[in-house]
């Protein structure tokens, strides 16, 4: 299946978040507990919560750390060439 996210710089909405995460399967409820308003507040666009997705990939995927991956391991494994992409969903830029 081809995933086409495309973010038009910060015009996007929570629901396009929500649409995207879930081209991943990943449940809405869980997309829905990862709003984070401060730091949605203070990028001024919407931005979720990067500690809360971590809970819910160890909850998935167990303790990854103990296996030698990090965060941007299970982003690539997970979203692949939109890894990038799905990390400004969370404050998170590619420099």
């Amino acid at each position: 299946m081809n995933r086409k996210i495309e973010i038009k710089e910060t015009s996007y909405s929570w629901s396009d978040m929500a649409n995207a995460l879930s081209n991943y399967n990943i449940p809405h409820e869980v997309i829905r507990n990862l709003a984070c308003i401060p730091l949605s507040i203070a990028l001024k666009r919407p931005a979720l919560d990067i500690f809360k997705f971590d809970d819910f990939l160890h909850s998935k995927y167990g303790n990854y750390e103990n296996e030698n991956k990090s965060m941007h391991d299970m982003f690539q494994k997970l979203f692949g060439s939109d890894c990038y992409k799905i990390a400004y969903f969370f404050g998170i830029e590619k420099r």
